[in-house]
């Protein structure tokens, strides 16, 4: 959301496949890591200012990849065909798994300490990197 009378620098300095890979070493062995970085980074650089996120900026826009990747990984899994018939499930819906019971064994998580629940927040709680990415950002002083 924009305060009247207060802009947001939207330039950003150089950030490389290395930066990326740098902060996110898991992926450096992807076959097609430079296409995959060609085509994330504009995305990213469109949505992670440096005026905002400061030092933590190269990490800010390595989560922002890695979490359009990881989404990306998901829809890699889903059904494939050429009929409606073969893709449907495709879209079933996903969420953050909120409790699980095997036998006398149940599990659950706190995620109000650990993701950021808030309406801006739905679309990026979809993977771990985006979760971590609203936490860091709740660390900055908005505009």
């Amino acid at each position: 959301m924009a305060i009247i009378g207060i802009n947001t620098n939207k330039q950003n300095p150089p950030y490389t496949k290395a930066d990326f890979l740098f902060w996110m070493p898991q992926f450096s062995n992807l076959e097609n890591i430079d296409t995959i970085f060609n085509n994330l980074y504009p995305i990213a650089n469109d949505k992670i200012f440096y005026s905002i996120f400061g030092t933590d900026w190269k990490f800010a826009m390595s989560l922002c990849i890695a979490h359009y990747l990881s989404i990306l990984a998901t829809n890699s899994q889903l059904p494939q065909g050429t009929s409606l018939s073969q893709i449907a499930g495709g879209g079933v819906t996903r969420g953050v798994l909120q409790s699980a019971t095997i036998g006398g064994f149940t599990k659950s998580y706190d995620l109000d300490r650990s993701m950021v629940n808030s309406d801006e927040a739905i679309w990026w709680n979809s993977t771990s990197y985006g979760a971590q990415l609203m936490a860091l950002l709740k660390t900055k002083a908005l505009p």
